[in-house]
């Protein structure tokens, strides 16, 4: 909080754990999705353009659990040329497949579940898996991976 922003991970936890504190049941979800609008310089970054480990969260609402994405705020959406996401609480609130003109935006490739806290070792190994180089060569990395997931 004191930083003033964070990635979809931290965004999603801090959401859970304020519905918790309200009393609302909630869980965090997490999925690899393909950012077909990714920064060149988060792609070098990665060296692919799919997100993993995104995270999401579901709360239980109205008898039933529903998915919110704590990701981007309304400047960032409006800077992407994608609509801030909705959330009404009966209906699941994704990152949008397609951006304001119609060209793709992001695409959800494989969906891990929902736990009640972050799987941390599950977490860092689909990190090494997928971007084995970050651990192999570690280095200082910009504030771009959190402008942009």
């Amino acid at each position: 909080l004191r930083r003033d922003y964070g990635y979809c991970v931290e965004k999603a936890n801090l959401l859970g754990a304020c519905a918790r504190a309200l009393g609302i049941p909630a869980r965090l979800g997490f999925a690899n999705v393909r950012n077909h609008i990714g920064t060149a310089r988060l792609e070098k970054m990665l060296r692919t353009d799919v997100l993993v480990f995104h995270g999401y969260v579901e709360l239980y609402l109205e008898e039933h659990w529903v998915k919110a994405t704590p990701a981007f705020n309304a400047a960032l959406c409006r800077r992407l040329g994608v609509a801030p996401l909705a959330f009404d609480g009966r209906h699941d609130s994704l990152f949008q497949q397609y951006d304001s003109s119609g060209g793709k935006f992001m695409e959800y490739l494989h969906d891990y579940g929902t736990f009640p806290d972050v799987p941390r070792e599950l977490f860092i190994d689909e990190l090494k898996k997928h971007y084995p180089h970050i651990f192999e060569h570690p280095q200082p990395y910009s504030d771009e991976l959190y402008i942009m997931t």
